[in-house]
């Protein structure tokens, strides 16, 4: 019977489920693997021996000999070796650093090779800026990591994938995992501005910031470059540093057909530590006595919390009746359970496909992400609406690659991808989409777990009320159930096509090694929102625990329709590139040139301001090299910006770069412990036309009104709400860089450099004059000055211990200080302890007041201690010491913080605010990433992590004054008289109602948010090959992985993951997963 094409794929689909179903045979059986049986099955072996050595003649320990994926072994310390083969069969040498070897077996029994060193490592390619270069003679500071590496984080945005992958760049999920809304805050050592601080993302050559739509599998490499001898052909908008994402290509060979699949199942890192509810009464009768009032719930509403059914008799006809009644009017809710699910799904398919001829190669790549939404939602046939926070996102990639002639290459880019996002309609908290969940999370946490509700009452409590509508609290006035159900819909749908076109001439026929480059690139962004919007009867309660019963009263009387609306922009971006280069190498001597014209043009049509832009200049490198020892490289950058004026549009950046090949010198060559090292230095100048929103700030902007100024003619006035500066330029970035990379025994390498920068002109309003002299606007003047400085540290450990074991140990890291230099600040006045709150910090710096921590806590803990402090006491040594008064919102009680005294005049105030902690930007990262590879397992843990890192803590989710009492599990240990004098532990001042003196900014709220997190665990398997081949499949591997699943911290308070930057943002989620990737 002839098979048909149905047929084959359903008896490859039954063979792949064999082989999955033998796998615990094949892994842990004692007669060895499916392949190790087939192999064993051949008839006629032969043994063959001999010895390995290099090109001096020296044995190499530890070479890999195979003959198969299955059979083979190792030299040992004098480079010996030993092997059973079947007849015919050919042997694969293969040794890091040296050139793999095959020798055809034939009828010989011994057989000895030298193996020679590889010097693909000097051809190995490295991407710079508009171009590629030999990784021998790269002296700029760049640091690469693959795709293998980005494919195991499970997260749908790539930039959050990068966190601790590579030196020197930061990646922070400050908002949080919302599906759609994963943005990562992105720095390049650090921060040295306050106008935009992101790096310019390219992705194959182009400018695209959509970085977070890519997926892991459509990306071969991911680089950054840091200096400026890698930044400056970037000019204006190099001064944030780069990052270079390129997309894989088909490469000429078999087409590989390649499957993967990957289940996640997610929950949040982090939930707020909620307190029962007769808890939260107790809790907040403490802070009203603390207060000087009235306990606000009684002994009998916090007992009945506790037992509702105390006091009903169980005899009663209607205690059925009562005790439900009980549970409805005293609730022990736990809201954020109630409102956000524990676990939500992530499914994502990648299918791609690539090969080649040597005429014509491809790539072509598809995907599909579904992230499910944490909210418990009503179901959509009730609703008529899908309310849920979800994701779902379609991409499409494929890379064309056709040589037309012998010396002409075409190529055309074509990416894509359609995202739509859903949410709740709930009231925006900021104002925008991205918000929702913010409005959600602020409700949520702001609820009494007492709260009658969500809905009233069905019919059987027998109370007169019309069932199944919303219960509007009081003390946030709006329902977190009802944010999520009963107030619509967001629907937004996100579509973007981009396009690259262009060639490659080699113009040989003029030179050798000239050649003439062109892409044009086209972008178009279209992004619609659909709203539906509603608002519904609802009711207030009030429960009277005298009477026990509980009264509804409707405070909104009708049902309202949903009201829908629409909006929406779209955007295109055109970029045009032409470059002319030149890269030949005469005898000892590698030359390199090349010249590019760029030009830029985008504009947003639906947004508020929507103004084409439009950019263009030029970028020049010209490198050297002689003897592959001593390297010189220039860069330049000539740029123009409409965002200044005529005369300041353009500008020259220019960088020059030196190395030297230390191992390559004579009285290096041959060692064999150190095997390569390099030292280098750069130099050079870029900028940033980084201004935010405002354009074309060499322009006044003036402003009409109806009303105010003079009026002329009974008409309207025009007055000049900010003046324009015609002298404005870009911000300059000059830099420094000091490198050193070290290979060692071919198995260690390590790179490590140190950066200088001096970021000046930066962007800002003038203060020292106008607050002089009164003013109240002044124009925008290139004034600040920032330093900036620090270190970056990489280390990589490669060995095979045997054909079986293999070890892969990646780390990295960062350090980074800024430091404001000139800020044009007014000086404080004298009498505060700092003058000046910016000049001489760190950009973003928290100021706040010290604690006395001399006592051991930091508290006022009697009243003897408060005395002596407020009126002064003296000590046993006769020594007087004054008063201190506090002139903050409220006088110290027992309980608050102790504050010290900086400037020594008595009065705790402004004048004694002091640096606290760090800022938002971390000054330390780091990563590491260890991967064991035995026969079929693959083993790896990624850790990351930031350090001297802080933030002021306040507000919801740490106060426990906001609405009528938010209180968490760290408030039940907040300091009270008789917790201090058992020598219990206290977590947290005295609690309150409203503002006290220790709610402020000091150093217990500015906390450290330095942290440690086990970003990803894996554990894989790979079926044996052999067994694979007959029924098609080239490779199978399966596997199980976490992500973020343990984070180690110093936060104060547990509300929230240490990464965010506050307490209500959508949380970040941690993921199991298990998946597939399979190979044709």
């Amino acid at each position: 019977m002839k098979a048909t094409g149905r047929n084959l794929v359903s008896a490859k689909v039954l063979s792949l489920v064999v082989l999955l179903s033998a796998v615990p045979y094949a892994a842990f059986s004692g007669n060895g693997s499916l392949s190790e049986v087939s192999e064993s099955m051949q008839a006629g072996t032969q043994t063959v021996s001999g010895t390995v050595q290099d090109q001096d003649g020296t044995p190499l320990i530890g070479v890999t000999v195979t003959s198969s994926p299955s059979n083979g072994v190792v030299t040992d310390v004098n480079g010996k070796f030993t092997i059973k083969v079947p007849s015919g069969a050919e042997l694969t040498f293969s040794y890091l650093g040296y050139k793999t070897v095959k020798v055809k077996v034939g009828a010989r029994t011994t057989i000895n090779v030298k193996m020679e060193s590889d010097s693909q490592q000097l051809e190995e390619q490295v991407v710079v800026g508009y171009g590629t270069q030999k990784k021998v003679s790269v002296v700029a500071s760049i640091s690469s990591v693959n795709s293998k590496e980005l494919r195991q984080s499970s997260s749908p945005n790539l930039a959050n994938a990068l966190a601790g992958r590579l030196a020197g760049l930061t990646s922070l999920q400050s908002g949080g995992s919302q599906p759609g809304f994963d943005d990562a805050d992105l720095y390049l050592r650090g921060a040295s501005t306050t106008n935009g601080t992101r790096p310019l993302i390219l992705i194959d050559g182009v400018p695209r910031d959509n970085i977070r739509t890519l997926d892991a599998n459509e990306v071969a490499t991911v680089s950054v470059l840091k200096d400026a001898a890698a930044t400056a052909v970037y000019g204006v908008r190099g001064a944030n540093g780069v990052i270079l994402i390129t997309t894989k290509r088909g490469e000429v060979g078999q087409t590989k057909l390649d499957i993967s699949f990957d289940q996640s199942f997610q929950a949040f890192t982090r939930e707020p530590e909620r307190v029962d509810s007769w808890e939260f009464m107790t809790l907040r009768n403490e802070a009203n006595r603390n207060d000087g009032m009235n306990e606000e719930y009684s002994g009998k509403m916090i007992s009945r919390s506790l037992n509702p059914l105390m006091g009903l008799d169980p005899n009663d006809p209607d205690y059925a009746l009562k005790a439900a009644r009980r549970h409805y009017m005293y609730p022990n809710h736990d809201w954020y359970r109630e409102i956000f699910k524990k676990w939500s799904p992530q499914s994502r398919v990648n299918i791609n496909i690539s090969g080649g001829t040597e005429k014509l190669q491809y790539f072509v790549n598809a995907s599909y992400l579904h992230q499910g939404g944490n909210l418990h939602t009503e179901p959509k046939s009730k609703l008529g609406y899908d309310p849920q926070a979800r994701m779902t996102r379609y991409s499409f990639r494929s890379n064309l690659d056709y040589n037309i002639t012998k010396n002409f290459k075409a190529f055309l880019n074509l990416g894509s991808y359609i995202e739509k996002v859903g949410m709740p309609g709930t009231t925006t908290y900021g104002g925008d989409n991205k918000w929702m969940i913010r409005d959600l999370i602020h409700c949520t946490v702001g609820m009494k777990p007492m709260t009658v509700g969500p809905t009233t009452p069905d019919a059987s409590l027998g109370y007169d009320v019309i069932p199944d509508k919303v219960i509007r609290p009081v003390e946030t006035d709006r329902s977190p159930f009802e944010s999520v159900n009963r107030k619509g819909y967001r629907d937004e749908t996100r579509t973007n096509l981009n396009a690259s076109i262009g060639g490659e001439w080699n113009m040989t026929f003029i030179t050798k090694g000239l050649s003439l480059k062109g892409m044009a690139s086209f972008d178009a962004v279209a992004n619609t929102i659909l709203g539906g919007d509603i608002t519904e009867m609802s009711f207030a309660t009030s429960v009277d625990e005298d009477n026990d019963q509980i009264y509804f009263a409707a405070d909104r009387e009708l049902n309202g329709t949903l009201s829908l609306s629409k909006s929406g922009y779209t955007n295109y971006t055109v970029n045009l590139q032409g470059s002319l280069n030149y890269s030949r190498t005469f005898g000892k001597h590698d030359v390199g040139a090349m010249i590019l014209v760029q030009r830029d043009f985008w504009e947003t049509n639906g947004a508020p301001l929507n103004m084409p832009y439009n950019m263009m200049g030029m970028a020049a490198r010209v490198t050297y090299g002689f003897d592959n020892r001593y390297l010189l490289d220039a860069n330049m950058g000539y740029n123009g910006s409409e965002q200044f004026s005529p005369k300041n549009r353009f500008g020259f950046f220019p960088s020059f770069a030196v190395g030297w090949v230390v191992s390559n010198e004579n009285f290096l060559k041959g060692n064999k412990v150190i095997t390569n090292l390099k030292l280098r230095a750069s130099y050079g100048k870029v900028g940033s036309d980084k201004i935010g929103d405002n354009r074309f700030l060499y322009l006044s902007n003036h402003t009409y009104s109806s009303s105010g100024g003079v009026a002329v003619g009974g008409y309207g006035t025009i007055y000049e709400n900010r003046p324009g500066n015609y002298n404005l330029q870009w911000e300059v970035s000059k830099k420094q860089n000091y490198g050193i990379d070290l290979q060692l025994w071919s198995d260690w390498s390590i790179t490590f450099d140190y950066f200088i920068e001096q970021r000046s002109k930066i962007l800002k309003t003038q203060g020292m004059a106008p607050q002089f002299a009164g003013v109240p606007q002044w124009p925008y003047l290139n004034l600040g000055v920032v330093d900036n400085s620090g270190y970056e540290l990489e280390i990589n450990y490669n060995k095979s211990f045997n054909k079986d074991l293999f070890l892969s140990v990646k780390g990295n890291f960062s350090y980074n200080h800024n430091k404001v230099k000139f800020w044009d600040e007014v000086p404080y006045a004298d009498g505060y302890y700092y003058k000046y709150r910016t000049t001489g910090q760190s950009l973003d710096q928290t100021f706040g007041y010290k604690i006395d921590w001399s006592n051991g806590n930091g508290y006022f803990n009697t009243q003897e201690e408060l005395d002596k402090y407020t009126e002064g006491y003296v000590d046993e040594n006769g020594v007087e010491h004054k008063g201190i008064t506090y002139n903050l919102s409220t006088a110290p009680q027992l309980g608050d913080f102790k504050y010290i005294d900086q400037n020594g005049d008595g009065i705790i105030d402004e004048k004694d605010r002091v640096p606290i902690g760090y800022t938002k930007v971390p000054r330390v990262s780091y990563g590491l990433n260890v991967s064991l590879n035995y026969k079929w397992f693959d083993f790896t843990v990624f850790l990351q992590g930031v350090g001297k890192y802080s933030s002021y803590y306040s507000g919801q989710g740490v106060y426990e004054n906001i609405y009528q009492g938010t209180f968490f599990k760290y408030h039940k240990t907040a300091w009270t008289a008789e917790r201090y004098a058992a020598g219990q532990k206290i977590t947290y001042p005295r609690l309150s109602t409203g503002e006290t003196c220790s709610k402020i900014q000091n150093d217990f709220f500015v906390m450290d948010r330095a942290f440690i997190r086990l970003k990803a665990i894996e554990l894989g398997y790979t079926l044996p090959s052999n067994a694979l081949r007959a029924i098609g499949i080239n490779k199978l591997r399966v596997y199980f992985r976490g992500d973020n699943l343990v984070t180690w911290d110093r936060l104060r308070t547990s509300t929230t993951d240490p990464e965010q930057t506050d307490q209500i943002g959508y949380p970040i989620v941690k993921t199991f997963n298990f998946g597939f990737n399979v190979t044709f």
